[in-house]
C-alpha cells in the first residue's frame, strides 16, 4: 500500500490567508459602521446643514448601499482566505484575477507600491512552484 504524501502549505500562502482574514474582519467592520452611520449622517445633515436637508435621504441610502457592498466583500474575502488556507485552486485563481485587476487599476494613478505588491502576488500564486504545487 502506497504511503500518502501530504503536501505542506508554503509560508507565503499562510501569510496571504491570514491577511485575507484580517482584511475580511476590517471590511466587515467598515460595512457595519456604514450601516450604523447611515442614520447618523441623516441627522447630522438635517441638524447642521438645513439647506442640504433634501440630500439627507440620498446620503442615507448611499451609506446603506455601501455598507451592504462592504459586507458582501468581507464575506468574499473570508471565503477566499479560507480557500487559500485549505489549498483550493479556485481561491488561488480568484486572487490572481483580483491582483491583476488591481494592477490595471493602479496604472491610471500609477501607484508603484500597488504594482509591486500585486505583481508579487501574481508571480507567487501563478508561477512559484512550491506555492502552485500546494493547490494541485
Amino acid at each position: 500500500m502506497a504511503k500518502k504524501v501530504s503536501k505542506g502549505r508554503h509560508w507565503g500562502i499562510t501569510v496571504l490567508s491570514v491577511l485575507g482574514y484580517i482584511g475580511a474582519v476590517a471590511t466587515l467592520l467598515l460595512g457595519i459602521a456604514m450601516l450604523i452611520g447611515s442614520a447618523f449622517i441623516s441627522n447630522v445633515i438635517n441638524q447642521f446643514v438645513p439647506k442640504l436637508a433634501a440630500y439627507a435621504t440620498v446620503g442615507t441610502v448611499l451609506f446603506i448601499v455601501l455598507g451592504i457592498i462592504f459586507i458582501g466583500l468581507a464575506i468574499l474575502d473570508y471565503f477566499i482566505a479560507k480557500g487559500l488556507w485549505n489549498g483550493k485552486n479556485w481561491a488561488r485563481i480568484l486572487l490572481i484575477i483580483f491582483a491583476a485587476l488591481s494592477v490595471l487599476g493602479s496604472l491610471h494613478p500609477f501607484s508603484i507600491s500597488s504594482l509591486v505588491i500585486n505583481g508579487v502576488i501574481i508571480w507567487y500564486l501563478g508561477f512559484y512552484k512550491p506555492a502552485v504545487n500546494y493547490f494541485k
